[in-house]
């Protein structure tokens, strides 16, 4: 029998954890090759890496646009900076 492995392109890493002395997980949304919509994975890695991850690690944030006062959600990791402007203000930022 042949299994189907998921292409590891960890999209937005979620988080990393590890339970009850378990092996290491990072939990991660990637884009599904099959329906093209966000999917959540996990995925065993090594416990070397699990600094890597963590510090790759996004967060979901909340800003107001400065040009159309809206509030707008977006994931952003430790060392980025807060956009000013949404995605309808500003896309060339975001491409």
């Amino acid at each position: 029998m042949s299994k189907t492995v998921h292409n590891c392109t960890m999209k937005t890493i979620i988080g990393v954890s590890k339970k009850n002395n378990s092996v290491w997980r990072v939990y991660f949304q990637d884009i599904d090759e099959q329906d093209n919509q966000l999917k959540l994975y996990t995925k065993k890695i090594n416990p070397l890496l699990v600094w890597f991850y963590k510090l790759k690690k996004s967060k979901v944030h909340n800003n107001i646009c400065d040009n159309c006062l809206k509030e707008f959600r977006f994931y952003k990791s430790r060392f980025e900076k807060m956009p000013d402007f949404c995605f309808e203000c500003e896309p060339e930022i975001y491409n």
